[in-house]
């Protein structure tokens, strides 16, 4: 049964979804953050596996924790609202 008053616009029975721009400006670097948080520690057994043997290797693995980290700070909410 259905709890929606007969004496309301349809319009009135939904939910209120408007979106400021701050939330669409906001909503794709999420969505790379979340990404790039599930993703990046796929690079770890890689960049390991080589062994590190140089510096330049060493730099790799610090910008994959890098990326890893910022993208678990910028997509710690995405889809929190599906």
């Amino acid at each position: 049964m259905s709890s929606a008053s007969p004496f309301q616009s349809p319009s009135e029975a939904l939910p209120d979804r408007s979106v400021d721009f701050r939330t669409l400006a906001f909503r794709p670097i999420q969505f790379l953050g979340f990404w790039t948080a599930v993703l990046a520690p796929l690079a770890y057994p890689t960049v390991l596996l080589s062994g590190l043997d140089g510096q330049s290797l060493l730099f790799l693995l610090a910008g994959v924790f890098l990326a890893n980290v910022l993208g678990l700070v910028l997509g710690r909410d995405y889809r929190t609202d599906a």
